[in-house]
């Protein structure tokens, strides 16, 4: 490398040298002048054409290296897509928008650990949809299917942000609402039940929309576990269930 960097533009030197002689002697006529002259311009020419070619071939790697980076930045944003996507369908049961089974259950577990950090609480209400298989065996499996999709739109459109709706699996749904109490959480189910209940009211579908419930809340110094809690819940909501089939008899 010392040897090439010293060499370079050897001969435009030794020329340029010699002009400065010529001059600084006062030894040189026209004829001198003009040999001198055109030899200068020769290796001028040259020298631009050889830094022309140089300058091309660095303007080349630029735009080879900008293409590369571009390729590789659009790699990075498909995989990190790709990524999001992949925890997107780990996460969400894609009928219904909501968390499903095994990201509800971890939700539950951090809450757990969470409440018995800070002393706290917190409730969930577990929910059955009423009539799923009779909407299903009577108008189809799209009908029922859009009649879970309502369930959780009633459902998201009054529970606040940080209330967590999870789909268990069929028909079965948790909510779980942190830091908050048991009567709290009866209040914003009774809200959800009267949205549902105006909807019906319209008899726009051959069949009413309706879910059974039941609300557990869970204190720091409860010994339960998750299953159990979700057991209790079930249990009420099974008790909610029986009186709703006793109430739609009597009409």
């Amino acid at each position: 490398m010392v040897d090439v960097e010293s060499n370079f533009f050897e001969d435009e030197k030794a020329l340029i040298k010699e002009a400065r002689e010529v001059i600084k002697n006062n030894k040189y006529d026209q004829k001198t002048i003009i040999e001198k002259f055109s030899i200068i311009i020769k290796h001028f020419d040259k020298l631009i054409r050889e830094v022309e070619k140089i300058i091309r071939i660095s303007d080349g790697q630029q735009e080879y290296l900008h293409r590369i980076q571009c390729d590789l930045k659009k790699e990075i944003e498909d995989r990190t897509r790709a990524e999001e996507k992949l925890k997107y369908f780990a996460a969400i049961d894609t009928l219904t928008g909501s968390y499903n089974r095994g990201m509800g259950l971890t939700f539950l577990e951090n809450e757990f650990k969470n409440i018995r950090r800070n002393k706290g609480f917190f409730s969930i209400c577990y929910i059955d949809v009423n009539g799923l298989k009779f909407v299903n065996d009577n108008f189809g499996h799209f009908e029922g299917d859009e009649l879970l999709v309502m369930i959780c739109r009633f459902i998201k459109g009054v529970i606040k942000d940080n209330d967590i709706l999870c789909r268990l699996g069929g028909d079965e749904f948790i909510i779980l609402f942190p830091n908050s109490k048991e009567e709290h959480v009866e209040k914003i189910i009774e809200r959800i039940i009267l949205n549902i209940d105006i909807e019906n009211k319209k008899k726009l579908r051959p069949y009413d929309i309706s879910f059974s419930y039941g609300i557990v809340q869970v204190d720091y110094d409860n010994s339960r576990c998750i299953d159990e809690i979700i057991q209790m819940a079930d249990a009420k909501m099974y008790e909610y269930k029986k009186k709703y089939k006793k109430s739609i008899r009597k009409q």
